[in-house]
Parts: C-alpha cells; sequence; structure tokens
C-alpha cells in the first residue's frame, strides 16, 4: 500500500475535514466538492487505502441522497481501488448489492447480499438501513414475479 508525502496527506486531512463539517451542516453539494478534490489528490492507480475509504463513503452519501448516478461513479471507483488493493471484496459486493437495490435490480441485489453473507455472516447489515436486512431475509416482498 502506497503513502502520500506529509503535505499531500495534510491536504487531503484537510479537505476531508471540511467535507465532513459541510455535509453536517447540510451543504452536501459543497461536501461532495471536497471529497472529490481530496480524492483526486492520489494518484493512479489507486492504491491507497484511504483513497477506497473516500470513495465508499461518497458512494453511501449519494445512496442516502438517493443520487443513484453519482452513487454509481463513487461505486465504480471503490471498485477500482479494491481491484488494486484487494481487501474489500465483501465490502464492495455489499455496496453492489445496495446500489442495485436501489435501482431496482432485486434479483442482482439479492445475488450479492447472498454472497457476502456466506462470507461474513449478518455483520454487513448492522448499522445499515433495515430495508437491506429486511429485503435479504424477505424477498418476496420486493420481487414481484
Amino acid at each position: 500500500m502506497k503513502l502520500l508525502n506529509s503535505i499531500e496527506q495534510q491536504k487531503v486531512e484537510d479537505l476531508v475535514d471540511k467535507a465532513y463539517s459541510l455535509y453536517e451542516s447540510n451543504e452536501k453539494e459543497k461536501s461532495f466538492e471536497f471529497l472529490k478534490e481530496a480524492y483526486l489528490i492520489f494518484p493512479n492507480p489507486k492504491e491507497f487505502s484511504e483513497a477506497y475509504n473516500i470513495a465508499k463513503y461518497s458512494f453511501e452519501d449519494y445512496i442516502k441522497e438517493k443520487k443513484h448516478d453519482k452513487a454509481k461513479i463513487w461505486l465504480n471507483r471503490m471498485i477500482e481501488n479494491n481491484n488494486n488493493l484487494h481487501h474489500s471484496d465483501e465490502d464492495c459486493s455489499f455496496a453492489i448489492a445496495k446500489y442495485k437495490f436501489e435501482i431496482g435490480e432485486y434479483e442482482d441485489s439479492l445475488i450479492r447480499f447472498k454472497e457476502v453473507f456466506e462470507i461474513a455472516g449478518g455483520r454487513y447489515f448492522e448499522d445499515e438501513d433495515p430495508k437491506y436486512k429486511d429485503f435479504y431475509l424477505n424477498p418476496e416482498k420486493y420481487i414481484k414475479e
């Protein structure tokens, strides 16, 4: 895993801190701009855990905001980072399952949720919107034939 130099690292930390404060102050679009700016500091290929985390939290926030097109961009960045790092395969699969659920692709979502559950048990459903666990346990409520 690569590390940024101290100046770049400090800039990333400052941008992420600003983004968090802005998001908490309901200035979400500005928050997303700061996260994107922080993400772009990392050189390609993105082999940085922190770049993965920025992509993950940006994805999560866009999902909460129901901005699925932007969520997909950050999901792809998560996957790209994970392909370089190989440390969060089930985390990516869970994110894909959530995205598929949110856009109504329930069959694909259920396949991903099952894969994650087989590997990690139910821990990925903890601290998540309960609709995902409900869907996993009761897919017939969502999947209409």
